[in-house]
């Protein structure tokens, strides 16, 4: 069973009609859009076993039209590199909304990522970069370091999206900058589509990925706990943004799992 089985004849039909665009309105003013700032929480919402996506990481399944949206703004990434301080603009407006949802099913975790973006970038050249978006878990507490752990005692997980794999999602961990690692455990998954606008800057991403609940390995974040600390980074190929150069949560956003319900 979809969620347009359990809607009446008319209105799954104002709703198919109304979906293509419910993404591409202006959100800033949408009032159920929730605003995010760095330590607050946020509760993962439970998907009925009866409901499920169409496709496993469908990024505009109807479905999370019925999810809560969340909002967070990314800031520019203080240079920890050379390479980065070279091109980094302390003075540039570099501020960039990022847009979540966050379920689980019994066996796997979502989540869901959109952004405006009025260029479409899926290559790397020596002048021109692609888009990539990050999701990052703290294996501990907050008192691990946002800017990609905090050494080999105090790991992240990452999970990585860019516009070149659109449909590859590359599961990472890192215990500080330049120590990035690919984990023999790639089962992170996801999918994602670029929905261009006739104005441009209303022209989004959408990313969707997902794991199985369980954990495996010591790398893997484990969902199976009160809270986790969760962040983001996103890179603008148009903006000439890749490696460290990026924009990102300072500080950790809290994710609720909903751990007592957690099947693993």
């Amino acid at each position: 069973m979809t969620l347009r089985d359990l809607l009446p004849g008319s209105l799954a039909l104002a709703m198919a009609l109304t979906t293509a665009g419910a993404f591409a309105d202006h959100t800033e003013l949408n009032p159920n859009v929730n605003e995010i700032q760095p330590g607050d929480t946020v509760t993962v919402s439970e998907l009925p076993e009866d409901i499920y996506l169409r496709v496993q990481n469908d990024p505009d399944d109807l479905i999370w039209d019925r999810l809560p949206m969340y909002r967070t703004t990314l800031l520019a990434a203080p240079p920890v590199h050379e390479s980065v301080q070279l091109r980094f603009d302390e003075d540039a407006t570099r501020g960039k909304h990022l847009y979540f949802q966050v379920a689980r099913s019994s066996e796997r975790f979502y989540i869901r990522l959109k952004w405006k973006d009025d260029s479409e970038n899926r290559t790397t050249t020596v002048d021109d970069f692609r888009d990539g978006v990050a999701v990052q878990y703290a294996l501990g507490d907050v008192d691990t370091s946002y800017m990609m752990g905090s050494g080999p005692d105090a790991p992240v997980n990452i999970w990585y999206w860019r516009a070149d794999h659109e449909q590859r999602i590359e599961n990472l961990a890192a215990g500080g900058y330049g120590s990035t690692t690919r984990l023999p455990e790639q089962r992170v998954s996801g999918a994602s589509d670029y929905h261009p606008e006739a104005i441009p800057q209303d022209s989004e991403w959408h990313v969707v990925m997902s794991r199985p609940l369980a954990a495996e390995g010591e790398h893997e974040v484990s969902f199976d706990r009160d809270r986790v600390p969760m962040a983001f980074a996103l890179w603008e190929g148009s903006d000439n943004e890749r490696d460290g150069d990026k924009r990102v949560t300072h500080t950790w956003i809290l994710l609720d799992p909903g751990a007592g319900d957690t099947q693993g």
